[in-house]
């Protein structure tokens, strides 16, 4: 099928040897044979996916004002992109925290690493286990029960991470056997307290 020269509208399906229109009931997969000239071809029916982003079109007298997508100079653009400047239609936009990127800016950010909401997602567990043991000695007779508890279940999750990516765990095993110590503790003045309370 040929393909028509640019700036002019695709017509419809036709037949690839006489160029004539398909009648709608022959647009369907399969042995076709054309009305027109009789001859048989075999054809592929398809539906274009549903665009899942609006975007509006720019109309060549357009709204004053409107600025053109860089990508896609029919669709209106709907921001600029924070890193290039660049104009932006809603189907090139992408946005993950870090502002609104255009598609070749997102992939440098990226392949440096240096998008912040992405890693931003990802839970330091030892720096977590770390504040909860020191909040756990620091309170030990109010909340060390608790913040220890937390501290090792932190300390628990921070040994997978560091496992999954080759780093050593000893200082998790440090942080698990001081917070037990503080829930020692905790318990022990909870004794004490229930202890002098019943006497």
């Amino acid at each position: 099928m040929a393909t028509p020269a640019p700036g002019v509208s695709y017509p419809g399906p036709q037949c690839p040897w006489c160029k004539i229109a398909l009648a709608a009931d022959d647009v369907r997969s399969g042995a076709i044979t054309c009305g027109a000239c009789r001859n048989t071809f075999e054809a592929t029916a398809f539906s274009p996916p549903d665009k899942r982003a609006r975007t509006i079109e720019v109309a060549v007298s357009g709204p004053e004002g409107a600025n053109a997508c860089a990508n896609h100079a029919r669709n209106a653009a709907v921001t600029s992109c924070e890193r290039c400047g660049l104009f932006i239609c809603s189907l090139c936009e992408m946005n993950v925290g870090d502002g609104a990127m255009c598609p070749s800016c997102f992939q440098r950010a990226r392949a440096d690493g240096s998008l912040h909401g992405v890693a931003g997602r990802i839970r330091d567990y030892a720096q977590m286990a770390k504040l909860s043991m020191v909040f756990a000695l620091l309170m030990i007779a109010i909340f060390g029960i608790p913040l220890g508890i937390l501290a090792m279940v932190y300390a628990r999750k921070a040994m997978k991470q560091r496992r999954e990516v080759g780093d050593g765990i000893a200082g998790m095993v440090g942080v698990m056997i001081v917070s037990a110590l503080a829930v020692l503790g905790g318990i022990t003045f909870v004794t004490f307290m229930v202890i002098g309370a019943m006497q």
